[in-house]
């Protein structure tokens, strides 16, 4: 593809132009292999290597530094006792960053919470928690849902999501034998009209899934959590060093993000840039970028692709201004499949016990 698109700039042939949107993100689990705390302060890192505190610190270091950069959070619960850490003066750092739009939040939620097996009450009261705290300390009221790594979605999810006034939310796991239909159809992108056979179509919203995972595309990224892994180096776009390797990178991304536009209908082209607990070291995750965009402005430019870091919200907007005619959805999308006999399904009716008394 990068070739074929080459060839047909360089005959004077109409090109669409495409944007790609780095989207700087970091998800954390609320409990998982360790507990809250544990997360929090990064102990056992044998278990995981997860350590939230020194990803916000980072992060908004790297922020503070370079108003060039951008960052988008979610889980309320890991961010308000962070902040709640914080100093004064570091506070009022941070709501400069918010009021900036530079560090945003979406979702929101006290934690990302299940679509299967949760009472719709509790959504609502987790939601509720991690609105309260934003809407306190920052005046700040998130328009984006952000699902990323639930197992399966209800129709009561995006329902319960468009009426509390989100303009989109975005998911990641989906059916595989679903996925593989929808991206042959390029109906990745669609409004949701939960429950309108008995509701009415009043409440809507839009949707996007995410082409395989909320990961960094694959070999591109390079988080602290990479280190461990042989196969996956950063971007080095000094051409001095025998390691350069920015050109194959850039090559890399240019396929990725052509293969993407044959499945989407947008000119916009959605990239997650980070993944679980990522941004341990926020200066190694935006220092591979930096490379990358670098390399690109320099080399890249005649493929009449753009790359940029930009929040959720700046590629919503973005993708506003396309007007595109959305296809819908009505139904839910359970059960959901990884792939052949690998349903995630089990904790539907595991801790029966446990479930039937936190409902009463």
């Amino acid at each position: 593809m990068y070739l074929e698109r080459e060839a047909a700039i360089a005959a004077g042939e109409n090109v669409e132009p495409l944007t790609i949107h780095l989207v700087p993100h970091t998800h954390d689990d609320i409990g998982w292999l360790k507990t809250i705390d544990g997360y929090y302060s990064g102990v056992d890192q044998d278990a995981a290597i997860a350590n939230v505190h020194r990803i916000l610190d980072t992060v908004v270091a790297a922020l503070i530094l370079d108003e060039t950069k951008v960052f988008t959070y979610v889980e309320m619960k890991f961010f308000s006792m962070w902040f709640s850490r914080q100093t004064d003066s570091m506070k009022e750092k941070v709501r400069k960053l918010v009021k900036d739009h530079r560090f945003e939040f979406m979702n929101a939620g006290w934690s990302m919470h299940d679509e299967a097996c949760t009472h719709y009450e509790d959504m609502i009261e987790n939601m509720r928690l991690g609105h309260e705290f934003l809407l306190k300390e920052f005046d700040y009221v998130p328009t984006v849902g952000w699902h990323i790594d639930t197992f399966g979605h209800s129709n009561a999810n995006p329902r319960l999501f468009a009426e509390m006034g989100f303009d989109a939310w975005f998911f990641a796991r989906l059916d595989y034998e679903d996925r593989e239909q929808r991206l042959a159809d390029k109906t990745m992108q669609f409004v949701w009209k939960p429950f309108a056979e008995s509701i009415g179509e009043g409440a809507e919203i839009f949707t996007h899934i995410m082409p395989d995972m909320y990961w960094f595309p694959l070999n591109m990224g390079f988080d602290e959590r990479d280190y461990y892994d042989g196969g996956v180096q950063p971007i080095i776009d000094d051409e001095t060093l025998e390691t350069f390797n920015a050109d194959e990178k850039a090559a890399l991304m240019t396929g990725y993000a052509l293969n993407m536009k044959h499945h989407y209908l947008s000119k916009n082209l959605f990239m997650p840039w980070g993944e679980d607990f990522a941004y341990g070291n926020a200066f190694a995750d935006f220092g591979d970028g930096d490379a990358l965009i670098r390399y690109w402005n320099k080399n890249m430019t005649h493929l009449k692709i753009d790359i940029r870091y930009s929040t959720i919200y700046q590629y919503i907007d973005a993708v506003k201004t396309e007007n595109i005619t959305w296809p819908s959805k009505y139904s839910d999308m359970f059960p959901y499949a990884y792939q052949e006999d690998e349903y995630w399904t089990g904790y539907f009716t595991s801790r029966p016990g446990a479930k039937s008394y936190v409902r009463l």
